[in-house]
Protein backbone atom coordinates (compact mmCIF):
# COMPACT_ATOMS: atom_id res chain seq x y z
CA UNK A 1 0.00 0.00 0.00
CA UNK A 2 2.76 2.36 0.97
CA UNK A 3 4.76 1.30 -2.05
CA UNK A 4 1.80 1.96 -4.36
CA UNK A 5 1.27 5.45 -2.86
CA UNK A 6 4.93 6.25 -3.30
CA UNK A 7 4.74 5.20 -6.95
CA UNK A 8 1.75 7.47 -7.47
CA UNK A 9 3.56 10.36 -5.77
CA UNK A 10 6.63 9.83 -7.94
CA UNK A 11 4.54 9.64 -11.15
CA UNK A 12 2.55 12.73 -10.17
CA UNK A 13 5.68 14.65 -9.25
CA UNK A 14 7.37 13.70 -12.52
CA UNK A 15 4.31 14.80 -14.47
CA UNK A 16 4.28 18.14 -12.67
CA UNK A 17 7.99 18.65 -13.33
CA UNK A 18 7.51 17.90 -17.04
CA UNK A 19 4.45 20.15 -17.24
CA UNK A 20 6.26 22.95 -15.46
CA UNK A 21 9.22 22.56 -17.81
CA UNK A 22 6.95 22.67 -20.84
CA UNK A 23 5.14 25.70 -19.46
CA UNK A 24 8.43 27.43 -18.75
CA UNK A 25 9.68 26.57 -22.21
CA UNK A 26 6.45 27.89 -23.72
CA UNK A 27 6.69 31.04 -21.65
CA UNK A 28 10.29 31.49 -22.76
CA UNK A 29 9.25 31.04 -26.39
CA UNK A 30 6.46 33.56 -25.84
CA UNK A 31 8.84 36.06 -24.32
CA UNK A 32 11.21 35.73 -27.25
CA UNK A 33 8.61 37.33 -29.51
CA UNK A 34 7.15 39.95 -27.23
CA UNK A 35 8.27 42.43 -24.59
CA UNK A 36 7.40 43.55 -21.10
CA UNK A 37 6.83 47.30 -21.11
CA UNK A 38 7.60 49.28 -17.99
CA UNK A 39 6.61 52.87 -17.24
CA UNK A 40 4.92 53.64 -20.56
CA UNK A 41 2.82 56.74 -21.07
CA UNK A 42 0.21 57.06 -18.24
CA UNK A 43 1.05 53.51 -17.20
CA UNK A 44 -1.52 51.93 -19.50
CA UNK A 45 0.85 49.23 -20.72
CA UNK A 46 2.88 49.05 -17.51
CA UNK A 47 3.79 45.44 -16.74
CA UNK A 48 1.97 44.09 -19.79
CA UNK A 49 3.41 42.16 -22.68
CA UNK A 50 3.17 43.77 -26.11
CA UNK A 51 4.02 42.81 -29.68
CA UNK A 52 7.19 43.96 -31.39
CA UNK A 53 5.22 46.54 -33.36
CA UNK A 54 3.61 47.95 -30.23
CA UNK A 55 6.98 48.06 -28.53
CA UNK A 56 8.28 50.24 -31.39
CA UNK A 57 5.15 52.39 -31.17
CA UNK A 58 5.78 53.00 -27.47
CA UNK A 59 9.57 53.19 -27.34
CA UNK A 60 10.68 54.38 -30.78
CA UNK A 61 7.69 56.38 -31.99
CA UNK A 62 6.86 57.75 -28.54
CA UNK A 63 3.17 56.89 -28.85
CA UNK A 64 2.58 59.71 -31.33
CA UNK A 65 0.88 59.82 -34.69
CA UNK A 66 2.76 61.23 -37.70
CA UNK A 67 0.86 64.51 -37.39
CA UNK A 68 2.74 65.15 -34.14
CA UNK A 69 6.13 63.94 -35.37
CA UNK A 70 8.42 66.90 -36.01
CA UNK A 71 10.45 64.82 -38.46
CA UNK A 72 7.46 63.82 -40.61
CA UNK A 73 6.52 65.82 -43.68
CA UNK A 74 4.83 65.68 -47.03
CA UNK A 75 6.20 67.48 -50.06
CA UNK A 76 4.49 69.74 -52.60
CA UNK A 77 6.05 70.73 -55.91
CA UNK A 78 5.82 73.73 -58.19
CA UNK A 79 7.45 74.89 -61.45
CA UNK A 80 10.39 77.26 -61.58
CA UNK A 81 10.55 79.91 -64.27
CA UNK A 82 13.89 80.07 -66.05
CA UNK A 83 15.00 76.53 -65.07
CA UNK A 84 12.13 74.54 -66.58
CA UNK A 85 12.34 71.75 -69.18
CA UNK A 86 14.25 72.78 -72.29
CA UNK A 87 15.06 70.60 -75.30
CA UNK A 88 18.78 70.00 -75.69
CA UNK A 89 19.71 71.32 -72.24
CA UNK A 90 20.06 69.28 -69.08
CA UNK A 91 19.89 70.96 -65.66
CA UNK A 92 20.14 68.71 -62.61
CA UNK A 93 21.68 68.16 -59.16
CA UNK A 94 21.00 71.55 -57.54
CA UNK A 95 23.21 72.71 -54.70
CA UNK A 96 22.19 74.18 -51.39
CA UNK A 97 20.36 77.48 -52.02
CA UNK A 98 22.15 80.45 -50.45
CA UNK A 99 20.94 84.02 -49.97
CA UNK A 100 23.43 86.86 -50.21
CA UNK A 101 21.92 90.26 -49.42
CA UNK A 102 18.55 90.15 -51.22
CA UNK A 103 19.48 87.58 -53.87
CA UNK A 104 19.19 83.79 -53.92
CA UNK A 105 21.87 81.68 -55.63
CA UNK A 106 21.68 78.11 -56.89
CA UNK A 107 24.44 76.06 -58.56
CA UNK A 108 23.72 72.99 -60.67
CA UNK A 109 24.96 70.53 -63.26
CA UNK A 110 24.35 71.78 -66.80
CA UNK A 111 25.09 70.50 -70.28
CA UNK A 112 23.99 71.48 -73.74
CA UNK A 113 24.05 68.72 -76.32
CA UNK A 114 22.75 68.07 -79.80
CA UNK A 115 22.01 64.42 -79.11
CA UNK A 116 20.85 62.64 -75.95
CA UNK A 117 23.38 60.52 -74.03
CA UNK A 118 24.45 57.30 -75.76
CA UNK A 119 25.69 55.17 -72.84
CA UNK A 120 29.17 54.25 -71.64
CA UNK A 121 29.90 51.83 -74.49
CA UNK A 122 29.29 54.33 -77.30
CA UNK A 123 30.54 57.51 -75.62
CA UNK A 124 33.53 59.28 -77.15
CA UNK A 125 35.11 62.74 -77.25
CA UNK A 126 31.94 64.21 -78.80
CA UNK A 127 29.14 61.96 -77.54
CA UNK A 128 28.18 61.91 -73.84
CA UNK A 129 27.61 58.72 -71.88
CA UNK A 130 25.03 60.18 -69.47
CA UNK A 131 23.22 63.44 -68.74
CA UNK A 132 25.94 64.24 -66.18
CA UNK A 133 28.72 63.63 -68.68
CA UNK A 134 30.50 66.52 -70.48
CA UNK A 135 28.97 69.01 -68.03
CA UNK A 136 29.84 72.28 -66.37
CA UNK A 137 28.54 73.84 -63.17
CA UNK A 138 26.26 76.81 -63.82
CA UNK A 139 24.52 79.19 -61.49
CA UNK A 140 21.25 81.13 -61.47
CA UNK A 141 19.92 83.96 -59.31
CA UNK A 142 16.46 84.91 -58.06
CA UNK A 143 14.75 87.56 -55.96
CA UNK A 144 11.91 85.28 -54.82
CA UNK A 145 13.11 81.64 -55.23
CA UNK A 146 10.61 81.02 -58.06
CA UNK A 147 11.67 83.23 -60.94
CA UNK A 148 15.28 82.46 -61.85
CA UNK A 149 17.78 83.86 -64.32
CA UNK A 150 20.57 81.63 -65.53
CA UNK A 151 23.81 83.61 -65.31
CA UNK A 152 26.43 81.34 -66.87
CA UNK A 153 29.15 78.87 -65.97
CA UNK A 154 30.89 78.91 -62.59
CA UNK A 155 33.18 75.92 -63.08
CA UNK A 156 34.09 74.15 -66.30
CA UNK A 157 36.04 70.91 -66.85
CA UNK A 158 39.74 71.18 -66.14
CA UNK A 159 42.70 71.09 -68.54
CA UNK A 160 43.34 68.02 -70.71
CA UNK A 161 44.93 65.20 -68.79
CA UNK A 162 43.71 66.42 -65.39
CA UNK A 163 41.37 64.58 -63.00
CA UNK A 164 38.43 66.78 -64.04
CA UNK A 165 38.97 67.16 -67.79
CA UNK A 166 35.81 65.23 -68.83
CA UNK A 167 33.01 66.51 -66.58
CA UNK A 168 32.29 68.41 -63.34
CA UNK A 169 28.86 67.86 -61.79
CA UNK A 170 26.68 67.31 -58.65
CA UNK A 171 27.84 70.48 -56.85
CA UNK A 172 27.30 71.88 -53.38
CA UNK A 173 28.20 75.34 -52.14
CA UNK A 174 29.88 76.18 -48.83
CA UNK A 175 29.97 79.69 -47.37
CA UNK A 176 32.86 79.87 -44.92
CA UNK A 177 34.67 82.82 -43.35
CA UNK A 178 33.60 85.25 -46.06
CA UNK A 179 34.54 83.06 -49.01
CA UNK A 180 32.63 80.65 -51.26
CA UNK A 181 33.58 77.07 -52.04
CA UNK A 182 32.06 74.85 -54.69
CA UNK A 183 32.55 71.10 -54.19
CA UNK A 184 31.67 68.76 -57.03
CA UNK A 185 32.10 65.35 -58.55
CA UNK A 186 34.74 65.13 -61.26
CA UNK A 187 35.74 62.53 -63.83
CA UNK A 188 38.56 62.18 -66.34
CA UNK A 189 38.36 61.07 -69.97
CA UNK A 190 37.61 58.36 -71.03
CA UNK A 191 34.43 58.07 -68.99
CA UNK A 192 33.55 54.37 -68.66
CA UNK A 193 31.57 52.14 -66.29
CA UNK A 194 34.77 51.56 -64.34
CA UNK A 195 35.95 55.18 -64.14
CA UNK A 196 37.01 56.33 -60.69
CA UNK A 197 35.17 59.50 -59.58
CA UNK A 198 36.61 62.09 -57.19
CA UNK A 199 35.45 65.28 -55.48
CA UNK A 200 37.06 68.53 -56.61
CA UNK A 201 36.75 72.09 -55.33
CA UNK A 202 36.91 75.67 -56.58
CA UNK A 203 36.76 78.84 -54.49
CA UNK A 204 35.84 82.51 -54.96
CA UNK A 205 35.60 85.76 -53.02
CA UNK A 206 32.17 86.39 -54.53
CA UNK A 207 29.21 84.02 -55.17
CA UNK A 208 29.36 85.04 -58.84
CA UNK A 209 33.08 84.32 -59.15
CA UNK A 210 35.60 84.33 -60.61
CA UNK A 211 36.26 80.81 -59.40
CA UNK A 212 39.73 79.44 -58.73
CA UNK A 213 40.25 75.74 -59.32
CA UNK A 214 41.95 73.74 -56.58
CA UNK A 215 44.66 71.75 -58.40
CA UNK A 216 43.93 68.39 -56.77
CA UNK A 217 40.87 66.45 -55.61
CA UNK A 218 39.87 67.12 -52.01
CA UNK A 219 38.43 63.61 -51.64
CA UNK A 220 39.40 60.38 -53.40
CA UNK A 221 37.88 56.89 -53.48
CA UNK A 222 38.96 54.47 -50.77
CA UNK A 223 41.12 51.37 -51.00
CA UNK A 224 40.65 49.75 -54.40
CA UNK A 225 39.34 46.30 -55.12
CA UNK A 226 40.24 44.35 -58.26
CA UNK A 227 38.37 44.29 -61.56
CA UNK A 228 37.75 41.00 -63.31
CA UNK A 229 39.92 40.86 -66.45
CA UNK A 230 38.28 40.13 -69.79
CA UNK A 231 35.21 42.31 -69.36
CA UNK A 232 34.49 46.02 -69.05
CA UNK A 233 31.42 45.62 -66.86
CA UNK A 234 31.59 47.36 -63.48
CA UNK A 235 29.66 44.46 -61.96
CA UNK A 236 32.45 41.97 -62.66
CA UNK A 237 35.11 42.02 -59.96
CA UNK A 238 37.50 39.81 -58.01
CA UNK A 239 37.34 41.93 -54.84
CA UNK A 240 35.31 44.97 -53.69
CA UNK A 241 37.76 47.12 -51.79
CA UNK A 242 36.35 49.84 -49.51
CA UNK A 243 32.71 50.95 -49.42
CA UNK A 244 33.75 53.94 -51.61
CA UNK A 245 36.34 52.17 -53.72
CA UNK A 246 35.00 53.42 -57.08
CA UNK A 247 33.15 56.71 -56.56
CA UNK A 248 32.89 59.54 -54.08
CA UNK A 249 30.31 62.06 -55.22
CA UNK A 250 27.28 64.24 -54.41
CA UNK A 251 29.07 66.19 -51.65
CA UNK A 252 26.82 67.93 -49.12
CA UNK A 253 28.32 70.19 -46.47
CA UNK A 254 27.60 71.67 -43.07
CA UNK A 255 29.74 73.47 -40.51
CA UNK A 256 29.65 71.64 -37.19
CA UNK A 257 31.83 71.89 -34.11
CA UNK A 258 33.81 74.59 -35.96
CA UNK A 259 34.82 72.06 -38.61
CA UNK A 260 33.70 71.33 -42.16
CA UNK A 261 31.68 68.14 -42.38
CA UNK A 262 31.35 66.70 -45.86
CA UNK A 263 28.77 63.97 -46.32
CA UNK A 264 29.02 62.18 -49.65
CA UNK A 265 27.49 59.43 -51.73
CA UNK A 266 29.68 56.36 -52.16
CA UNK A 267 29.92 53.47 -54.59
CA UNK A 268 32.04 50.37 -54.09
CA UNK A 269 33.54 48.67 -57.10
CA UNK A 270 31.26 45.97 -58.42
CA UNK A 271 28.03 47.96 -58.54
CA UNK A 272 25.40 45.48 -59.70
CA UNK A 273 27.49 42.41 -58.89
CA UNK A 274 24.49 40.86 -57.12
CA UNK A 275 22.84 40.24 -60.52
CA UNK A 276 22.78 36.66 -61.85
CA UNK A 277 25.58 35.56 -64.15
CA UNK A 278 26.71 36.53 -66.74
CA UNK A 279 25.91 40.08 -65.55
CA UNK A 280 27.09 39.62 -61.99
CA UNK A 281 29.51 37.50 -60.00
CA UNK A 282 29.26 34.98 -57.21
CA UNK A 283 31.07 37.00 -54.55
CA UNK A 284 29.76 37.90 -51.06
CA UNK A 285 29.03 41.61 -50.94
CA UNK A 286 30.28 43.52 -47.87
CA UNK A 287 28.72 46.91 -48.65
CA UNK A 288 25.52 48.26 -50.23
CA UNK A 289 25.51 49.61 -53.77
CA UNK A 290 24.72 53.08 -52.44
CA UNK A 291 25.74 54.47 -49.08
CA UNK A 292 26.67 57.75 -47.38
CA UNK A 293 30.12 58.53 -46.08
CA UNK A 294 31.42 61.35 -43.90
CA UNK A 295 34.75 63.20 -44.08
CA UNK A 296 35.77 66.08 -41.79
CA UNK A 297 38.30 68.87 -42.32
CA UNK A 298 39.68 71.83 -40.39
CA UNK A 299 39.67 74.04 -43.50
CA UNK A 300 37.87 74.06 -46.87
CA UNK A 301 40.77 72.68 -48.90
CA UNK A 302 41.23 69.78 -46.49
CA UNK A 303 42.67 67.40 -45.74
CA UNK A 304 39.30 65.67 -45.34
CA UNK A 305 39.59 62.71 -42.99
CA UNK A 306 37.07 59.93 -43.52
CA UNK A 307 35.15 58.91 -40.40
CA UNK A 308 36.04 55.62 -38.75
CA UNK A 309 32.39 54.47 -38.73
CA UNK A 310 31.86 54.93 -42.47
CA UNK A 311 29.50 54.40 -44.10
CA UNK A 312 27.27 56.37 -41.74
CA UNK A 313 24.19 55.34 -43.74
CA UNK A 314 23.71 52.06 -45.57
CA UNK A 315 20.86 53.51 -47.68
CA UNK A 316 20.08 56.51 -49.85
CA UNK A 317 20.97 57.82 -53.27
CA UNK A 318 22.30 61.34 -52.70
CA UNK A 319 23.84 62.80 -49.57
CA UNK A 320 21.53 65.42 -48.08
CA UNK A 321 22.06 66.76 -44.56
CA UNK A 322 21.26 69.81 -42.45
CA UNK A 323 21.74 70.86 -38.83
CA UNK A 324 18.67 70.22 -36.71
CA UNK A 325 18.54 71.02 -33.00
CA UNK A 326 21.85 69.83 -31.51
CA UNK A 327 22.36 67.15 -34.18
CA UNK A 328 22.20 66.44 -37.91
CA UNK A 329 19.19 65.38 -39.97
CA UNK A 330 19.31 63.56 -43.29
CA UNK A 331 16.78 62.65 -45.98
CA UNK A 332 17.45 59.13 -47.25
CA UNK A 333 15.89 58.41 -50.66
CA UNK A 334 15.65 55.94 -53.53
CA UNK A 335 18.00 53.08 -52.54
CA UNK A 336 18.59 50.66 -49.68
CA UNK A 337 16.46 49.09 -46.93
CA UNK A 338 15.90 52.47 -45.23
CA UNK A 339 15.03 54.44 -48.36
CA UNK A 340 12.40 57.16 -48.11
CA UNK A 341 13.06 57.90 -44.46
CA UNK A 342 14.07 60.96 -42.53
CA UNK A 343 16.82 60.23 -40.00
CA UNK A 344 18.58 62.12 -37.23
CA UNK A 345 21.78 61.74 -35.24
CA UNK A 346 22.65 63.73 -32.13
CA UNK A 347 26.34 63.18 -32.92
CA UNK A 348 26.00 63.56 -36.70
CA UNK A 349 27.16 59.96 -37.20
CA UNK A 350 24.84 57.36 -35.70
CA UNK A 351 21.59 58.02 -37.54
CA UNK A 352 18.22 56.61 -36.52
CA UNK A 353 14.99 56.50 -38.50
CA UNK A 354 12.61 59.22 -37.30
CA UNK A 355 9.93 59.24 -40.01
CA UNK A 356 8.90 57.68 -43.30
CA UNK A 357 8.15 59.96 -46.24
CA UNK A 358 6.39 59.69 -49.60
CA UNK A 359 7.52 61.27 -52.87
CA UNK A 360 10.65 62.99 -51.52
CA UNK A 361 12.61 65.35 -53.80
CA UNK A 362 15.42 63.99 -55.97
CA UNK A 363 18.92 65.41 -55.43
CA UNK A 364 17.42 68.18 -53.31
CA UNK A 365 19.04 71.54 -52.73
CA UNK A 366 17.76 73.09 -49.49
CA UNK A 367 17.33 76.66 -48.46
CA UNK A 368 18.63 76.29 -44.93
CA UNK A 369 19.98 79.63 -43.63
CA UNK A 370 21.92 78.15 -40.68
CA UNK A 371 23.54 75.27 -42.63
CA UNK A 372 26.97 76.89 -42.29
CA UNK A 373 26.40 78.84 -39.07
CA UNK A 374 28.09 76.30 -36.76
CA UNK A 375 24.82 76.28 -34.84
CA UNK A 376 24.02 74.23 -31.75
CA UNK A 377 20.30 74.50 -32.44
CA UNK A 378 19.54 73.94 -36.11
CA UNK A 379 16.20 75.37 -37.21
CA UNK A 380 15.50 73.20 -40.28
CA UNK A 381 13.94 74.35 -43.56
CA UNK A 382 10.67 74.69 -45.50
CA UNK A 383 11.64 74.79 -49.19
CA UNK A 384 14.24 73.87 -51.75
CA UNK A 385 14.89 72.80 -55.34
CA UNK A 386 14.78 69.31 -56.84
CA UNK A 387 15.49 67.88 -60.27
CA UNK A 388 13.27 65.83 -62.53
CA UNK A 389 15.36 63.15 -64.18
CA UNK A 390 15.42 62.46 -67.86
CA UNK A 391 12.94 60.00 -69.40
CA UNK A 392 12.50 58.39 -72.80
CA UNK A 393 10.01 61.01 -73.90
CA UNK A 394 11.81 63.93 -72.20
CA UNK A 395 15.54 63.14 -72.32
CA UNK A 396 16.67 66.34 -70.59
CA UNK A 397 16.61 66.84 -66.82
CA UNK A 398 15.24 70.07 -65.34
CA UNK A 399 14.67 71.79 -62.00
CA UNK A 400 11.50 72.31 -59.95
CA UNK A 401 10.76 73.74 -56.51
CA UNK A 402 9.37 71.97 -53.47
CA UNK A 403 7.91 72.90 -50.07
CA UNK A 404 7.65 70.95 -46.84
CA UNK A 405 7.60 71.39 -43.07
CA UNK A 406 10.92 70.37 -41.55
CA UNK A 407 11.36 73.53 -39.51
CA UNK A 408 11.24 74.21 -35.78
CA UNK A 409 9.74 77.61 -36.46
CA UNK A 410 6.41 76.53 -38.00
CA UNK A 411 3.78 73.81 -37.76
CA UNK A 412 2.03 73.54 -41.11
CA UNK A 413 -0.58 70.77 -40.86
CA UNK A 414 -0.87 70.70 -44.65
CA UNK A 415 2.46 68.86 -44.67
CA UNK A 416 1.55 66.42 -41.89
CA UNK A 417 -1.10 64.41 -43.72
CA UNK A 418 -1.18 60.62 -43.98
CA UNK A 419 -2.99 58.22 -46.29
CA UNK A 420 -1.54 59.68 -49.51
CA UNK A 421 -2.92 58.01 -52.63
CA UNK A 422 -1.70 57.82 -56.21
CA UNK A 423 -3.54 58.19 -59.48
CA UNK A 424 -3.89 55.50 -62.14
CA UNK A 425 -1.02 56.79 -64.30
CA UNK A 426 1.39 56.66 -61.38
CA UNK A 427 0.36 53.13 -60.49
CA UNK A 428 0.53 51.77 -64.03
CA UNK A 429 3.97 53.30 -64.57
CA UNK A 430 5.34 52.56 -61.11
CA UNK A 431 7.67 49.79 -62.32
CA UNK A 432 8.89 51.61 -65.41
CA UNK A 433 12.30 53.13 -64.89
CA UNK A 434 12.57 56.67 -66.11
Amino acid sequence: MVITDMKNIIITTSFLIVAFSLESSFAQDLRSGDSLIRNSLDGYYDGKRVSASMERYIKHWNQTEPQLNEFFTNFSYYPLKGLEYEEGISRRDPSTVIKIDDKYYIYYTRSQKIDPPVGYQKANKKLPATTWDMCSIYYATSADGINWKEQGASVKPGPDGEFDDRSVFTPDILVYEGKYYLYYQAVQYPYTERSKNVIGMSWADNPEGPWHRHPEPVLNPGKSGKWLIGTKRRSMIESYGDFDSQKVHDPNLIVRNSKIWMYYKAHPMGLGSEKPEPFGCDLPKPYPNFSMGLAIAEKPEGPFIKHALNPVSASGHEALVWPYKEGVATLITANGPEKNTLQWAADGVNFEVKAHVVLPPDAAGLYCPDKYANTKNGQGFTWGISHISQSKTRPWAYLIGFRCDLSQAIQDRKYKQENIRFDEYSRINSTRRK
